[in-house]
Formats: structure tokens, C-alpha cells, sequence
């Protein structure tokens, strides 16, 4: 039999600090020691299904990508096309926030600030740009989510990048698109601007009939109790605030 010891030894002294004997302890600290074991055995167990769980949804969606990438090819329908490569895009996002919370050392958070970078090349892959024509730059600390966040934030900068692909370069025209996160207190502002047409001025965007910015109001309004505001001077801006300590 194994017994786990904790020695605990000081010495006594006499009134005038001179040694005369050492006193030494003995606590049988075997349970407790055990028990520790066996509570890093469960976390690794759990840390261990996290991981897998996290893997499998993230194959399933490149799955579900998959399929959707079949199914494009399979169309002559431009507008279903369309469609399908937009439901693409989002499935992409919420693959690579899976992705990174696999390969993150905290299953709990995601480096948000190299997330924004795959996003943005990947949706330049999908809608076929030309690098030298729309470029893109991010700005960013290093900002840790948690998924609950991460995931709807994800979603809404997909769809805000998409827009500004599809619509705000229209006949090959050249231009930038940029995405820039602050910390403020306990609050972040991510902001997505392109220099590209912007909006008509009578544009009610709140009440738009497009899918993409009625996904994205719901998101930050509802998901991440946050706000969003669009500018359209020398292009197109949105502005996302959200707390991020709740």
C-alpha cells in the first residue's frame, strides 16, 4: 500500500533563539491526493469529448459545404447558384470558428483577431476576386471570444464582407475592404467598411428586404445584445458594439 505524507518540520527554540529540537509533523494526505487524481483524470476525459465533439461538428459542416459545392455545380440557375454559394459562405464561418476552438489552447475561447484574416481569404476563394483588384487589410488586438460570442459575430462579419463583395465594386472596379475591432473598457467595436459605391441615400437598410442584413441585425441585436450603425460617405461602414464582459 502507497500512503501519501505531508511533512511539516520547524524548529523550537530557547528564549534566547538558541536551537534545541526540531518538531516534524506527519498529515496523511493519501485521500486528498487521490482524489486530485482522479479529478484530472475526469477533466482530461472531458477535455478529450470537448475535442472530439468540437472535431465532428466541424467535419459535419464541411460536409454540409461539401454538398452545397455539388449542388452549385450541378445548377444552371444563376440566382439559385447564388443562393447556395451564400449558404456556403455562412457554413464556412461557423466551420472555422469549430476549427479554432479545435487547435485553441482554451476550448472555451477563440483568437478572434486571426479568425478575421481566414474569413476574409476565404470569401475572396469563394467569390473568385482577384487579389489585386479588392484587397482587404485587418486590424485587431489580440481579442479572445467565447464561442457564444464568437459565433454570431462570425456570422454577421460574413455577411457584411459578402455584401461589400457582391455589391460595392460592381463592373471589375478596384478597391478595399477593411475590418478593424478596438477594445473599449468593456465593450467591443468592430467596424466593416469597404471604399467601394456605398448606398443610395434613401436606403433604409433597417427595414431592407435582404436576407444578409436582416441576418446580421438579428445577430447583433438579438444574439449579442449589442447595437449596429451604417454609414455610407466614400463607400460603406458599419460599426458593431457589443459588451463583452456579460
Amino acid at each position: 500500500e502507497t500512503v501519501w505524507l505531508e511533512n511539516l518540520s520547524y524548529p523550537i527554540l530557547d528564549k534566547n533563539g538558541n536551537f534545541l529540537y526540531a518538531a516534524i509533523q506527519h498529515h496523511n494526505i493519501t485521500e486528498k491526493v487521490e482524489a486530485d487524481k482522479a479529478l484530472q483524470a475526469s477533466l482530461k476525459e472531458k477535455q478529450t469529448m470537448i475535442d472530439e465533439i468540437h472535431h465532428r461538428v466541424k467535419n459535419n459542416m464541411q460536409i454540409m459545404a461539401s454538398l452545397l459545392s455539388l449542388q452549385i455545380a450541378r445548377e444552371d440557375d444563376e440566382r439559385i447558384k447564388t443562393v447556395l454559394r451564400e449558404n456556403r459562405g455562412r457554413v464556412f464561418a461557423m466551420s472555422a470558428i469549430h476549427e479554432n476552438l479545435v487547435i485553441s489552447e482554451h476550448l472555451s475561447e477563440i483568437d478572434f483577431k486571426s479568425y478575421l484574416t481566414k474569413l476574409c481569404q476565404t470569401l475572396l476563394q469563394t467569390y473568385s476576386i482577384e487579389p489585386k483588384r479588392i484587397t482587404y487589410r485587418t486590424e485587431s488586438p489580440n481579442i479572445k471570444l467565447n464561442i457564444d460570442k464568437a459565433n454570431p459575430l462570425s456570422l454577421a462579419v460574413n455577411e457584411l464582407i459578402s455584401n461589400s463583395l457582391k455589391y460595392a465594386f460592381p463592373e471589375d472596379r478596384e478597391g478595399k475592404i477593411s475590418v478593424s475591432m478596438k477594445k473599449l473598457d468593456n465593450e467591443l467595436k468592430l467596424t466593416v467598411m469597404d471604399d467601394g459605391v456605398g448606398m443610395p441615400i434613401d436606403y433604409d437598410w433597417k427595414n431592407s428586404k435582404s436576407l444578409g442584413l436582416k441576418l446580421v441585425r438579428t445577430l447583433v441585436e438579438n444574439q449579442l445584445d449589442g447595437s449596429i450603425d451604417m454609414e455610407s460617405k466614400h463607400g460603406t461602414k458599419f460599426t458593431i458594439k457589443f459588451n463583452i464582459e456579460t
